[in-house]
């Protein structure tokens, strides 16, 4: 088979497991497994690139809405998300997230926002029927609010803490020769060229979140160190995958 068939062979499955999410009416475990498969995948895709066809690969714009409750958690987490996949990112609208990069990191991505979505609305529902939400004495959009900030929190830190991991083994990799470093730094200017082609601004903003319910805080955290994170590390020989530490 011709490198640019497997090549073509690869992206397709990546597409279909991506789609695998409990969202979609996969459970748990099926959708887990195809994250596993995906991050495998991804580390054949890019090892299995030249540099010329990465500068030709075309970028992909999505778009993905999300809707409740959920998004204020959701929001809290997409920039570590768009730091992981090393996408574009940006948001159109109070609940539209825009993802821009090569392919496989976008479909990463997108997976991402609906793993943790579904996993807030979960852990929230549990939360709401435990004892500790029972006992707290503060309005009960004040408790949720401040669980949703613990658990966004937590995942942040968890999904940052693969790509710092990723971005030390990137670094390593340019120190000395070797064949992943090329496709490191064609990477990132196909991304950055194809973007700067959309002719859009991007503009950060802060925003300020006031935690008002400590034991509902801290439950968030627990319940965001439950959520199974597997993403593809490094330019070693082999699929591995680094699932964050809870």
């Amino acid at each position: 088979m011709s490198q640019a068939s497997e090549l073509e062979k690869v992206k397709a499955r990546i597409r279909a497991l991506a789609a695998k999410t409990t969202d979609r009416g996969c459970s748990e475990a099926e959708a887990m497994a195809a994250a596993e498969k995906v991050g495998q995948l991804l580390e054949v895709y890019g090892l299995s690139m030249s540099e010329v066809e990465l500068r030709e690969e075309a970028c992909l714009q999505r778009e993905i809405v999300m809707e409740g409750p959920r998004l204020q958690a959701v929001g809290a987490i997409f920039l570590a998300i768009i730091r992981l996949t090393e996408t574009k990112g940006w948001t159109a609208g109070r609940g539209t997230f825009v993802l821009f990069g090569l392919e496989p990191d976008v479909l990463m991505g997108e997976y991402l926002l609906h793993l943790v979505a579904g996993a807030v609305d979960r852990e929230e529902a549990d939360f709401r029927a435990s004892e500790a939400y029972r006992r707290s004495r503060l309005q009960p959009q004040a408790r949720l609010r401040s669980f949703r900030y613990g658990f966004a929190e937590r995942v942040s830190e968890r999904l940052e803490e693969i790509a710092r991991h990723r971005r030390e083994t990137a670094t390593a990799a340019r120190a000395t020769p070797a064949a992943g470093t090329a496709l490191v730094v064609a990477k990132e200017k196909r991304v950055q060229a194809a973007f700067k082609e959309l002719g859009i601004r991007l503009v950060s903003r802060s925003t300020t979140r006031r935690v008002r319910d400590g034991a509902a805080f801290r439950h968030g955290q627990e319940a965001g160190g439950r959520v199974g994170l597997d993403r593809p590390v490094g330019a070693g020989a082999g699929p591995r995958s680094l699932r964050g530490k809870p």
